[in-house]
């Protein structure tokens, strides 16, 4: 087996991949109305003859010279104003003005009389229109225009995934691997009432060992296959997690930016915290950790909170979700590498299956010497 793999569950962000990617071609669509309407006013405004082979996109130019110099302002005001949002912010009320703006100017043009009597370009026109009123009700909705919005999610990614990726890189040369006794550690149960040592729970059965956070949707989503394995297995197997720092708290890294994604969020029923600041003292995170065991977690399975200082978190790497199996010797007997992409409790089963069956025969062996 390899040491490090790429197992995520694509089903536990998929509803976050949708959102996004919905926001992208919103955006999409933005970007080219506003060029489309630059372009034609343009055109408008600097040449008697339009372009013919240009109606075939949606072009606007086909117009009688009276009007063509007061539509191409026009047409210049809605696409720069639709534009605008890539490099300055705009109130959304003006850009939900613009969209709505767009779609009656294309009406309007429609009922014109053309310069040549010829309506080429009417369907693209149309789905103008369709992208206009889309983007005036996300906008209506969000009181963000799509542009704004995925510039945000740009600007998010661009600082904090390779902060993540520097952090993981750096603890993961000394973090446990397959063959390594694990470090040990002793910390506070969510609950507040006792100290569990890792000790505690190897000895007689190997250990599942989880850590991570509310706000990793893969930790989050992930925790249902915790439960089933541990119903599985509790007679024979010691589960534990770990809660450690948050991923996506909303003052650094927030998943849901925004009122759609909150929306996503929400209508998928999806799991993870999306309103979780980084904590900054322990009983924050101790809070965030009780939350997640009441919510998703097996009243069975204890939970217990990583210190202030991290040093769990930094010495196993579980920022944002990790997976180990521990023999009941405390050897690593199972590390598949760096959260949140080689987090996937399922593919567990197996392994715990063949783990337990060598045990079963080494006794059945030693029991018959």
């Amino acid at each position: 087996m390899s040491e490090y793999q790429q197992i995520m569950d694509i089903d536990s962000v998929m509803p976050f991949v949708v959102g996004f990617a919905t926001q992208g071609l919103l955006s999409a669509f933005q970007l080219w109305l506003a060029l489309a309407f630059i372009g034609s006013g343009l055109i408008n405004l600097l040449r008697q003859r339009d372009i013919q082979w240009l109606r075939y996109l949606g072009a606007t130019t086909n117009i009688n010279s009276g009007l063509k110099m007061k539509l191409a302002v026009v047409q210049l005001l809605l696409g720069s104003a639709l534009l605008l949002p890539l490099f300055y912010s705009l109130s959304y009320f003006v850009l939900l003005i613009a969209f709505v703006g767009v779609a009656v100017f294309i009406f309007y043009f429609e009922n014109l009389p053309f310069k040549d009597g010829t309506n080429t370009g009417k369907l693209t026109r149309m789905g103008f229109v369709v992208f206009a009123l889309l983007g005036a009700v996300y906008t209506g909705y969000d009181q963000h225009d799509p542009i704004s919005n995925m510039k945000t999610f740009a600007v998010d990614v661009n600082e904090w995934r390779p902060k993540e990726q520097v952090w993981q890189d750096k603890y993961d040369v000394n973090a446990p691997k397959v063959g390594d006794m694990a470090p040990q550690f002793t910390l506070l149960s969510s609950e507040g009432t006792s100290k569990k040592s890792l000790t505690d729970f190897l000895g007689k059965k190997p250990v599942v060992l989880f850590l991570g956070a509310n706000s990793c949707p893969v930790f989050s989503h992930g925790m249902q296959d915790i439960n089933s394995l541990h119903e599985k297995y509790k007679d024979r197997v010691n589960f534990v997690g770990v809660y450690v720092s948050e991923p996506h708290a909303t003052d650094e890294w927030p998943l849901a930016t925004n009122d759609f994604m909150k929306m996503v969020r929400n209508t998928s029923e999806h799991p993870v915290a999306i309103d979780i600041k980084q904590h900054q003292v322990f009983e924050q995170r101790r809070w965030a950790a009780m939350r997640l065991k009441n919510n998703l977690l097996s009243t069975d399975i204890p939970l217990l909170v990583d210190g202030m200082d991290n040093n769990v978190n930094n010495t196993w790497v579980g920022r944002p979700a990790r997976l180990y199996l521990l023999s009941a010797g405390g050897t690593v007997l199972y590390n598949p590498g760096k959260g949140p992409y080689s987090f996937n409790p399922s593919l567990l089963e197996p392994i715990l299956e063949e783990y337990l069956e060598g045990e079963s025969l080494k006794i059945a062996q030693a029991q018959t010497k």
